[in-house]
């Protein structure tokens, strides 16, 4: 909310305030972290629900960024990941990799995480690959 619009607001209560919307980085983790949690509930092993909440938030980081925030959203989405899946596997317990070190029981959860770090990448390229195509469109 810019600063005239809360001076109105207050000057003025029948004015409704608007809420911020929800920040992308924000959203970057809430989605993937819904997922994980839905994929906890339904079949224990991170799976289609880290997958479609780290392409949600893949998509919206994407769109939502400036220009010169792209180059902090491309890199995000297999460290987001990583870290989703590695603390949804820590709290729930792990996944059958019981008896194994932390550092084998790792590297079975990146193996697993993979397919969404790689989708959740892509989307992050090819909603980028769209704005600009579309800005350079505008320009000429």
């Amino acid at each position: 909310m810019t600063v005239q619009r809360a001076e109105r607001a207050v000057r003025n209560p029948a004015v409704p305030a608007r809420r911020a919307a929800p920040s992308g980085a924000g959203l970057a983790w809430c989605l993937p972290v819904a997922g994980a949690a839905a994929d906890e509930l339904a079949t224990s092993a991170p799976g289609w629900g880290l997958t479609v909440g780290a392409v949600l938030a893949a998509a919206v980081s994407a769109a939502r960024c400036s220009r010169a925030g792209a180059w902090w959203v491309v890199p995000a989405p297999p460290l987001v990941v990583a870290v989703v899946t590695v603390a949804a596997e820590l709290v729930s317990g792990g996944t059958g990799h019981h008896g194994k070190s932390l550092s084998t029981a790792a590297a079975h959860w990146a193996v697993d995480a993979f397919p969404a770090m790689a989708a959740a990448e892509a989307t992050v390229l090819a909603v980028l690959t769209v704005r600009a195509l579309r800005a350079r469109r505008r320009r000429g």
